[in-house]
């Protein structure tokens, strides 16, 4: 470290005798000054500051501190003023500016003392560079916010489809009550194909919150890359070139493979549009081990083996502005009618649903890559077998309807009846048991939502299975929100009725649930799916 001498040019700065305590202070990893307020110069800077601030100790040593350092001179004259008045600075956090002009937000910790002359001029100084620390606040600030977006989305997406179940039910009732030329099948339709439009979005919504449905699967990403290219081909069109790169002996992992299909399809049309003049799109997967050191840099990533997919395009890169956004959802650099901005976000809800994370690496002019990490899965498919074959048409099965949704109640209970069932009602889980109670168990199917009010359809099912073992289990939902209960309930020969639903849908799945205790102690065949929601 070079001490500075009041009586000498500047230019005849000399370096001390070394000595044990300058080398610590040459060798710390933060940087330790020494500076005088009446000549608002530094009197002694380590390596550290010099490499901080970008300048040389030279450089450092003849600047005016008040000038030339501080971001903000406000800022600084508050600094000096609370020094003065308290001897000491405990971790206080400023801006400084770099010689690039850059801005690098630090904390400070230091000290007033008297000079020889007994004046209090003397500052020593610790300095600490937060830019790491600051990289960090932020991602933790996005993926708050992210979470507290994606609750939002899904609750409105909970509250829109139960408005679609009444508008789907009772428009498909009045359709099956009139004929082809009435007046009324034309504007029914185009009701019902809203509807339809509407369900998808909130399917889009809810894959971004994460509170979608999920059939996972242990799988291996090689499979699902491999059986996209060719619709991947099509998509990107003939002038980029796709390019893979995909690891032999990848190691499998666990999630929905048409959830993973869409985020492939989802990143290859962000990467198609980002290449209008054409380029490259390279897709590679590989086996990584991340360990704790990035773990740290990348909250709130795990250490652990992964598979990795990465999708990079040669596009035009993303602005450094907009990176915190990118999935965020409807954010959308494109012109109006030219982009939902759904995109990232539905890759983001699906990644995340599926324990994996993602990261964005980008630079404008140059290009974007997306790298994703699923968790490496050693365990065999718990798989759930799902009978397909045969429908059985109803017989006055008697089928209890739990819902606190009034108008989602009266629907169902219409259509149940028009299939040929009969129907009881009950707005909650406790009305629900004095029902079942009223009639001595004599109640086929339970057919109850998940997420109400009081007592849960989970909670609800439990208590009537101990009651009446006989009784089948239908849970609807329009999402859900304990993942560790949706794990639990959605086992082996229990049905699950997503909402938005429409008369095919509901008719089939109950005819599925009502069989699903006797199918389960035959053989079965058909194809094997495990359910999971988490």
């Amino acid at each position: 470290m070079r001490q500075f001498d009041p009586d000498q040019p500047t230019a005849h700065i000399t370096t001390q005798p070394a000595n044990p305590t300058l080398s610590l202070v040459d060798r710390a990893p933060f940087g330790i000054c020494r500076s005088s307020l009446a000549r608002d110069r530094f009197e002694s800077v380590n390596p550290a500051l010099c490499k901080m601030l970008g300048y040389s100790e030279e450089e450092l040593l003849a600047m005016s501190l008040s000038q030339q350092l501080y971001a903000s001179a406000p800022n600084r004259a508050e600094i000096i003023d609370l020094l003065r008045l308290e001897r000491k600075l405990n971790a206080q956090e400023t801006v400084l500016e770099r010689k690039d002009g850059s801005l690098v937000r630090v904390r400070i910790t230091a000290y007033l003392t008297a000079n020889n002359d007994g004046v209090l001029d003397q500052v020593e100084a610790y300095i600490e560079d937060l830019t790491e620390q600051s990289a960090l606040e932020q991602q933790i600030r996005a993926v708050q916010k992210l979470e507290a977006v994606g609750r939002l989305a899904g609750g409105v997406a909970h509250d829109f489809n139960n408005i679609l179940v009444v508008i789907k039910l009772s428009t498909e009732m009045m359709l099956g009550q009139i004929t082809p030329d009435n007046p009324l099948t034309r504007p029914l339709l185009q009701v019902s194909n809203a509807a339809d439009r509407a369900a998808a979005l909130t399917k889009q919504m809810l894959a971004f919150s994460r509170r979608q449905v999920m059939q996972v699967r242990v799988v291996n990403i090689n499979c699902i890359v491999s059986d996209t290219l060719h619709m991947l081909r099509r998509i990107i069109g003939e002038d980029i070139e796709l390019v893979t790169k995909l690891a032999g002996q990848l190691a499998n992992t666990k999630l929905d493979p048409d959830q993973l299909g869409q985020v492939v399809l989802n990143l290859a049309v962000n990467a198609r549009d980002a290449m209008p003049d054409g380029g490259t799109l390279h897709i590679q997967t590989a086996n990584v081990e991340l360990d704790a050191a990035y773990s740290q840099t990348h909250p709130p990533v795990q250490p652990g083996s992964y598979v990795m997919l990465a999708v990079t395009d040669s596009g035009t890169g993303i602005p450094k502005a907009d990176l915190p956004r990118i999935f965020d959802p409807f954010f959308t650099t494109k012109e109006m009618g030219k982009g939902t901005g759904l995109g990232l976000s539905i890759v983001y809800g699906i990644v995340k649903q599926s324990g994996g994370y993602i990261w964005v690496y980008s630079e404008p002019g140059l290009g974007t890559t997306f790298k994703l990490y699923f968790p490496v899965t050693y365990s065999k498919s718990g798989l759930v077998p799902l009978r397909t074959d045969g429908a059985e048409r109803p017989n006055g099965e008697t089928i209890l309807i739990v819902e606190d949704d009034s108008a989602i109640r009266a629907n169902v209970r219409d259509c149940l009846q028009h299939l040929g069932y009969a129907a009881l009602e009950a707005a909650s889980g406790e009305a629900a048991l004095e029902l079942c109670g009223q009639h001595q168990g004599k109640i086929d199917l339970l057919m109850t939502d998940l997420v109400m009010p009081g007592m849960s359809g989970h909670q609800t099912a439990q208590k009537l299975s101990k009651r009446y073992p006989g009784i089948r289990l239908l849970f609807t939902s329009g999402y859900t929100e304990d993942g560790a209960a949706r794990r639990e309930l959605l086992q082996e020969g229990t049905a699950f009725l997503e909402k938005p639903y429409t008369v095919a849908d509901l008719a089939r799945t109950v005819q599925w649930a009502l069989r699903a205790r006797r199918q389960h102690l035959e053989p079965h065949g058909g194809e094997d799916i495990e359910v999971d929601v988490s």
